[in-house]
């Protein structure tokens, strides 16, 4: 007689994807490394190398000094400081270097006027992309309209763009369009490194508080700050999580974050690998890499290898 034997038991869904579980969990290490999806455009642009690079070379003639700090980023001020060029420098003290730089965010030309007299040699190391918008905003302001600023407060760009006249404002959210004053007319730039986005809801407040205004928007935005923020949008759809290497606080690490949190992915501003938390990162995570505009190559590649190593 035939003995019964009974089938096995089918395989659900739900006991295939504990299954698939299992086999992970033991999969050796070098099989569950992160995928790494790094941004074609990320970091430092020409001009911000050649600015830095200008630097290196002045510090090797006599002492310099920097009449701010060069770019908001911990990383190029720790490279400075190493050649020995001071930061922050007041004006008093601008006769003891050789070379006093203006940073490359800019300054006032108040500020040039005043400084000159002081310095023996006067460097201008500001970006193209700043002056260019000082030109804007000056050329809004001789048509009669209120100057603005669309901008972070404390952002040394954004008070480099507005202190050219004590009546300019810097406009940070809506909370500050609702503090303005009627004027006939609004003058409008932005920041160079904000995100695109922030800039059209926020000329849109402006024109939406002030109907019977007239409010003349010119895009100040950095070419280079438009390609950084396409390439992370290329990204986003095939992420899980993003990495942005610079500084928290920094513009346009915090531009980056935003367009990463439109999409609904995570954010992390990281300086450098020490500031990663490792337990963030599972594995078999697809994780997209970007860097701020002042993110040092040095510092890029150091997150790079620890997210796959």
């Amino acid at each position: 007689m035939q003995r019964f034997r009974p089938s096995a038991p089918p395989i659900t869904l739900s006991a295939k994807a504990i299954q698939e579980l299992d086999q992970t969990r033991f999969m050796p290490p070098s099989q569950r490394r992160i995928s790494l999806q790094v941004a074609k455009t990320l970091g430092m642009d020409q001009e911000a190398r050649s600015s830095l690079e200008r630097v290196r070379q002045l510090a090797k003639s006599g002492k310099v000094a920097i009449a701010g700090q060069l770019m908001p980023d911990a990383g190029v001020s720790a490279e400075l400081a190493a050649l020995g060029v001071t930061e922050q420098v007041e004006m008093a003290d601008f006769p003891r270097f050789r070379t006093v730089v203006i940073p490359y965010c800019g300054i006032t030309a108040r500020q040039r006027r005043d400084w000159e007299p002081f310095a023996k040699s006067l460097e201008d190391l500001s970006c193209t992309q700043v002056r260019r918008a000082q030109v804007a905003l000056g050329l809004l302001r001789m048509e009669g309209a209120q100057g603005l600023v669309i901008g972070r407060h404390e952002d040394p760009e954004s008070i480099a763009l507005a202190g050219s006249h004590p009546a300019n404002r810097i406009i940070q959210d809506t909370s500050d369009t609702a503090r303005l004053g009627f004027a006939p007319a609004f003058g409008v730039i932005c920041q160079t490194t904000l995100s695109s986005t922030r800039v059209e809801w926020l000329v849109q407040q402006l024109r939406h508080r002030w109907r019977d205004a007239r409010v003349t928007f010119l895009n100040t935005i950095s070419p280079t700050w438009v390609a950084r923020e396409a390439a992370l949008e290329n990204l986003l759809a095939t992420c899980d999580q993003v990495v942005i290497v610079g500084n928290l606080g920094e513009a346009s690490c915090e531009s980056l974050a935003e367009t990463a949190l439109r999409r609904g992915k995570t954010a992390t501003i990281v300086a450098g690998p020490e500031q990663l938390d490792r337990a963030a990162f599972r594995a078999d995570r697809r994780v997209a890499l970007t860097a701020g505009a002042f993110a040092t190559d040095a510092a890029i590649r150091a997150v790079a290898e620890a997210l796959v190593s």
